[in-house]
C-alpha cells in the first residue's frame, strides 16, 4: 500500500496560494484559472521529466542534480526559520543545492520514510525549482497582478511567488507516484 503524498496535494497547495501576500491583488474570476494553470505545469513537467530519464530503475535524484552540474552542501542541521522548517534550498544564481540533514531527517521519521527515499522525494520539489530557472521558466511570473493599485490606476505588475511552490507540488506528486509505484 503507498504512503499518503508527503507534501501538499492539488486540494492542499490551494492553501499557498490563498495565503500568498499578493493573493488580495488577484481578480475573483481569476483565481481558479491561476491555479489550475500552475498545477498543470508541474504535472505536465513531472510526466515530461520521467518520460525523458527512460530508466528501468528508480531515479536517485541526488545523483540527476550532480549531473546537472549543481553543487550539493550537505548540511548537518534542523534548518527552522520562524514557523517552517527548511529541508533544502535551491540557489540558482551560484547553482548550489544545500540539503539540511537534520531537517530531512525528522521529515522522513515524520512520514515513515528511509533517510534515502525521503530525500529522493524532497530533491523531486527542488529539480523542479532548477528546471524553472534553467528550462522552462519562473511559473510564478507566468501571471501577474498590480503592484500598487489607486482607484483605477496600476501601477508596475509583479508575479505570483506561490505559483512556483505549486506546481513544485505537483511535480513532486507525479514523481512521488512514479517512485512509490512505478507508474506515471
Amino acid at each position: 500500500m503507498m504512503k499518503e503524498y508527503p507534501f501538499p496535494n492539488k486540494t492542499d497547495s490551494m492553501q499557498e496560494l490563498l495565503l500568498d501576500y499578493v493573493f488580495p491583488k488577484i481578480a475573483p474570476d481569476q483565481i481558479e484559472v491561476i491555479f489550475e494553470d500552475a498545477w498543470a505545469v508541474g504535472e505536465e513537467q513531472g510526466k515530461r521529466f520521467l518520460k525523458e530519464l527512460r530508466e528501468e530503475k528508480k531515479p536517485v535524484m541526488l545523483d540527476i542534480l550532480r549531473q546537472k552540474g549543481l553543487k550539493v552542501q550537505m548540511k548537518d542541521i534542523d534548518y527552522v526559520l520562524g514557523k517552517r522548517r527548511y529541508f533544502c534550498e535551491y540557489l540558482s544564481g551560484r547553482n548550489l543545492l544545500k540539503v539540511y540533514i537534520k531537517s530531512v531527517e525528522q521529515w522522513c521519521e515524520k512520514n515513515g520514510f528511509s533517510y534515502d527515499d525521503g530525500l529522493n522525494i524532497i530533491l523531486c520539489h527542488e529539480y523542479f525549482h532548477y528546471l524553472e530557472w534553467n528550462k522552462i521558466g519562473m511559473v510564478s511570473r507566468r501571471h501577474q497582478v498590480p503592484m500598487l493599485k489607486i482607484g483605477p490606476v496600476c501601477l508596475g505588475r509583479t508575479g505570483i511567488p506561490s505559483l512556483s511552490e505549486i506546481a513544485a507540488n505537483a511535480f513532486a506528486g507525479v514523481c512521488y507516484q512514479y517512485l512509490m509505484e512505478g507508474e506515471i
